[in-house]
């Protein structure tokens, strides 16, 4: 490490400061404990004997992005994980899909390959329900954040839009259950639900996680069902429209795993059912404690950076050698790539 003194010395000065901060917040956490600790908001959870029946799909997305003089080139990619358990054996099988181009810099770059990827999942998810007929189709991340995402002033957001809700409605039609999971939540849904519920303040730190944790801790459960204050709405074809928000809970899978936020559509019957689901798929891993199908989505739409470096020197090459004007004004890598 170099500067050592340096940071030996501010090391020094900064743990006490930090413990003093951190330790002022004890007595609001003991408060929150106190209001809400008799409030039945943690219930015990069936683990589950009996074995999975049924088609399940899992999707996910990655993305990789290059920066160049005067453009981004961008990769997406979205898999789909069928896995048929209906028979006497297993039945797997992928779905995917890949793209890449490029995106001249704006002030929403980043969001709006996002959208992309997003778009691609919902593609790859509908795809599924059409070819495959599912009874599950399980995305990674939240439906609530999904339709929650900030507007951007840009096409990408208004399609993304428009595919969302035509995953929602084509799910609803053919009686697929749809549900999203989170991996890592940093959201205070529960805070901001329980708050509005027992007029109670919550400490800035305080996530719905952490509060969790606080409650519970190294135990199987389940929280209460809570709805999001907010309904999606949302044009998807000129003459339907549709709204719908998102029943939420939260499920620790193992007794050493952080809790998984999962959601539905409001039209979901069946959340219990779900919930046993992903309790059943999360036993691969006692520390992980995330649906290991999920998480076999997750690597096979993983982009690494050496895919991403790899496939922007092929497009550089062939559009340079097509126009050579191009690598001067646009496809040059920054200064940043040629630091010594």
């Amino acid at each position: 490490m170099r500067h050592y003194s340096i940071w030996l010395e501010k090391y020094g000065k900064s743990r006490d400061i930090l413990l003093g901060n951190l330790q002022g917040y004890k007595k609001e956490i003991d408060l929150v404990r106190s209001t809400i600790g008799d409030k039945k908001l943690i219930l015990p959870i069936d683990t589950g004997s009996e074995e999975i029946a049924a088609r399940m799909c899992f999707v996910d997305g990655g993305e990789g992005m290059k920066e160049l003089l005067g453009a981004s080139i961008y990769f997406i990619r979205a898999s789909a994980l069928v896995l048929d358990k209906t028979g006497d054996t297993v039945g797997e099988k992928f779905v995917r899909d890949l793209d890449m181009g490029i995106l001249e810099y704006d002030d929403y770059t980043k969001e709006r390959i996002e959208f992309l990827r997003s778009m691609m999942e919902y593609d790859v998810a509908e795809k599924c329900i059409e070819e495959h007929a599912p009874e599950y189709v399980f995305m990674d991340g939240s439906l609530y954040v999904n339709f929650k995402k900030r507007p951007v002033d840009c096409d990408e957001y208004i399609l993304c839009r428009k595919k969302f809700t035509r995953l929602l409605k084509l799910a609803k039609n053919k009686g697929v259950h749809l549900c999203g999971v989170s991996e890592d939540s940093r959201s205070r849904l529960f805070t901001q639900y329980l708050a509005s519920k027992y007029n109670m303040k919550f400490p800035r730190f305080m996530t719905d996680s952490s509060l969790l944790r606080m409650l519970a801790r190294n135990t199987k459960y389940r929280t209460i069902e809570f709805t999001p204050n907010a309904k999606f709405e949302s044009n998807g074809d000129a003459n339907s429209t549709l709204s719908v928000s998102f029943p939420t809970a939260y499920l620790q899978p193992t007794e050493v795993s952080n809790p998984l936020r999962i959601d539905v559509p409001d039209w979901e019957k069946g959340f219990d059912k779900i919930i046993g689901l992903i309790m059943q798929l999360s036993r691969g891993s006692k520390q992980y404690g995330y649906p290991m199908p999920l998480y076999l989505a997750h690597l096979d739409a993983r982009i690494e950076q050496k895919h991403a470096d790899w496939s922007t020197t092929q497009l550089i090459h062939y559009l340079s050698k097509n126009d050579p004007e191009l690598y001067e004004t646009i496809l040059r890598e920054r200064r940043h790539g040629f630091r010594p």
